[in-house]
């Protein structure tokens, strides 16, 4: 199936939607290689509600073929479409094949985009059983800190109830242990909220994690995960 013309159709409706200053925004918030419009999230919604509308009679693999067709465009918000649709969609997000989920995970290069990806997808088909845990290795192994930072971040969705998480201490911690030396920021931060996620199910044992590890952790991880404990919020 060709999806280019319903591609352009979106980019159009997307580019009437932008503004300066939300484009200035994204730019500022999260630096990315990809165009950026400039489109909040409820305008984006809007779209995705017309899209449902419009194409309600198509299957699982239509959809999934149109949100990979978006995340080629190299457009940040084209990127958010795909991510949205999926990620809310019991039915498309158990149509997945591993393949599918690589493909989406194209253009990833700055912390909103990995989050989203991350939490709404790569996490779920992780509790699902489609991305196993030696892909989650693969990426701990890696260079690149978007990579890493997938690995880490994906561990909420395995805990978080809204994402069909259930709670899983073993595999959580076993991703914690592999960055608790990072310095870097974007691994530091996605260390403290796997582990404040994880609090929520099993608090006792991230006392004993800290207790373990905190003295090869970033002060700031301990601090935000221990105000996490003690209080119920990050700071």
């Amino acid at each position: 199936m060709n999806y280019q013309t319903t591609v352009d159709e979106i980019i159009k409706t997307l580019e009437d939607l932008r503004t300066p200053k939300r484009k200035e925004m994204t730019r500022r918030t999260a630096p990315t290689s990809q165009r950026v419009l400039g489109v909040t999230n409820p305008d984006i919604q809007g779209v995705i509600k017309a899209l449902r509308s419009r194409y309600k009679e198509w299957t699982e693999r239509e959809w999934i073929g149109l949100c990979k067709a978006l995340v080629d465009q190299g457009i940040f918000e084209c990127q958010v479409v795909a991510f949205e649709i999926i990620s809310r969609d019991r039915k498309l997000l158990n149509a997945l094949g591993y393949e599918d989920v690589k493909n989406l995970g194209r253009n990833l290069d700055n912390w909103a985009s990995v989050d989203h990806y991350s939490v709404g997808i790569y996490g779920v088909l992780w509790g699902k059983g489609v991305v196993k845990d030696h892909h989650i290795e693969k990426l701990l192994r890696s260079d690149k800190v978007w990579e890493r930072r997938v690995a880490v971040v994906s561990t909420v969705a395995l805990n978080l109830k809204s994402r069909g998480g259930n709670g899983d201490t073993p595999r959580t911690l076993a991703v914690c242990e592999k960055v608790v030396d990072e310095r870097q920021t974007m691994i530091w931060k996605a260390l403290s909220w796997a582990l404040r996620e994880l609090s929520k199910r099993d608090r006792d044992a991230v006392c004993e994690f800290l207790e373990k590890h905190g003295h090869r952790m970033s002060k700031s991880v301990i601090r935000e995960v221990s105000h996490k404990l003690e209080f119920g919020t990050k700071n």
